[in-house]
């Protein structure tokens, strides 16, 4: 019995010996990671709005919600801008709460209403509703010389940028899905 006693002890004392050697060598992966950054083209929607002084409100919110990017980018897009003015027309704190990280679904939402596929000049906006990036339809009056989208006068129109066209707009227009949503009322 003690001889087996002996023969599990010297076992586990060869295998002491091994298991450091085993446990000491380290197996180094290296692994390369790839940042893709997206950069915005010059003369595109993004630069555009943020090389006048009358989008900086607009050029915030699109930074903080990601879309400087997207508009930034290849693509055709026509851009309702509201105007600082427009974004001074919000309630007080609702601005402030829209650009904070955990509402950047919700402003996203907000500034992909203003946005709709493809190229629209002035001369193509005909009465009706046209259908924006974030789901919903805006309603379009065009007549009469003047445009209005959802009862929110254009100011100017047909500004040209390299991936589309924007119109500035004296509203910030509200999507019904935000609807109540800080104090914001379509």
């Amino acid at each position: 019995m003690k001889t087996k006693h002996l023969t599990h002890l010297a076992l586990l004392l060869s295998l002491a010996t091994f298991t450091p050697a085993v446990l000491s060598e380290e197996t180094v992966v290296e692994t390369t990671k790839t940042v893709v950054k997206t950069t915005v083209e010059p003369g595109s929607l993004t630069t555009t709005i943020a090389d006048s002084v009358t989008f900086s409100t607009l050029t915030k919110a699109l930074k903080a919600s990601g879309l400087d990017e997207t508009l930034g980018a290849k693509g055709e897009f026509t851009v309702f801008a509201p105007t600082d003015e427009a974004f001074g027309k919000l309630p007080a704190k609702v601005l402030a709460k829209l650009m904070l990280p955990e509402n950047k679904e919700k402003l996203r939402s907000l500034l992909l209403y203003h946005v709709v596929a493809g190229k629209m000049l002035a001369t193509d906006l005909k009465d009706g509703q046209v259908k924006t990036m974030n789901g919903e339809k805006l309603k379009v009056d065009a007549g009469g010389g003047k445009i209005e989208i959802n009862d929110s006068k254009v100011y100017s129109t047909d500004v040209n940028a390299s991936n589309g066209v924007m119109h500035s707009i004296g509203t910030v227009l509200i999507p019904k899905s935000l609807d109540g949503f800080a104090g914001l009322d379509k």
